[in-house]
């Protein structure tokens, strides 16, 4: 299989007649069968229901279809950011980032776009969401991955999502919420709370899931406010508290015998999750932002 059958197989697919597929890939009419026969068989399934009067796609082939065209987009795309790449595509971004943002596993998505444009250079800028936005305003930031803001009310302000994380409740295994495979948050509502604070982080941003409980229907009592997760994670085993979580954080103390990792579900099924995204404003008119959007978009499909 290579792109220049899948180009034949979507033409054909699209016009469901190969003579007229083989005139627009500029093929004969029997090499364009020849070529679906060779797919046919490397692929090991049928494609296309033929008699003497017309063709059809199989299920197979339709599904076959969907995903071919997805491969053709991203063979294009990944051509142009080469060729971006190869001509020497210099500039400056500078990239803000809450703290805590470290911690997860999206600072490839810096690395990557550093090996994909090694003449953009990179600075970085840590701040609050508070001050990261305040900057980006002011100029002295041009995006910035950040926590997804539950409010989107700044219109001047621009959204990508970058990725999702499950969160957990990390509670002492002799809680008796302990002994469930998941809990949501209205089940909460008794529980003290041990609340993470990373360094850096302003008070009136230290948690970003404390809407959480407000889905829950309840105010936390909170009893420790901890900027370490290992520390978050003794208080818990001694029973101190329970704190809430996203998976990046709790993935090293899965196999604690003293914890228990509850996923946290919503009402409906669906997990808790904490997203991040980049942020930028539609004021911005550094070339470099574009670049890292489209970059990112087809990097993340």
């Amino acid at each position: 299989m290579n792109l220049n059958q899948l180009e034949y197989f979507v033409s054909a697919a699209e016009h469901l007649n190969f003579t007229r597929a083989a005139k627009q890939c500029y093929i004969s009419q029997t090499a364009m069968t020849q070529q679906m026969q060779a797919l046919e068989k490397a692929l090991g399934v049928q494609l296309f229901l033929r008699d003497k009067h017309r063709i059809e796609l199989t299920p197979a082939g339709t599904v076959y279809l969907k995903e071919a065209r997805a491969i053709l987009k991203r063979s294009d795309e990944a051509m142009r950011l080469a060729r971006m790449a190869s001509t020497g595509t210099d500039g400056e971004i500078t990239i803000g980032f809450v703290s805590g943002f470290g911690q997860s596993d999206c600072y490839e998505i810096l690395r990557g776009f550093h090996e994909a444009f090694p003449n953009i250079k990179i600075k970085l800028y840590r701040n609050t969401l508070s001050g990261l936005i305040d900057a980006m305003h002011n100029g002295d930031c041009d995006v910035a991955f950040a926590v997804q803001p539950i409010q989107k009310n700044d219109e001047n302000m621009k959204h990508l999502f970058l990725r999702s994380y499950p969160l957990f409740a990390a509670m002492s295994r002799n809680n008796p919420l302990a002994e469930r495979t998941k809990i949501e948050c209205k089940d909460l509502q008794e529980e003290q709370f041990i609340i993470m604070q990373p360094p850096g982080r302003s008070r009136d941003e230290m948690e970003e899931m404390l809407w959480i409980y407000q889905r829950g229907g309840f105010l936390p009592q909170v009893v420790a406010v901890e900027q370490e997760p290992e520390t978050i994670m003794l208080l818990a085993a001694l029973e101190m508290g329970i704190s809430i979580l996203p998976e990046y954080i709790v993935r090293p103390y899965n196999q604690k015998e003293e914890l228990v990792m509850l996923p946290v579900m919503k009402s409906d099924g669906e997990a808790e999750t904490l997203n991040f995204e980049m942020l930028w404003t539609a004021q911005n008119a550094n070339p470099s932002v574009d670049i890292l959007q489209e970059w990112w978009k087809n990097f993340s499909l």
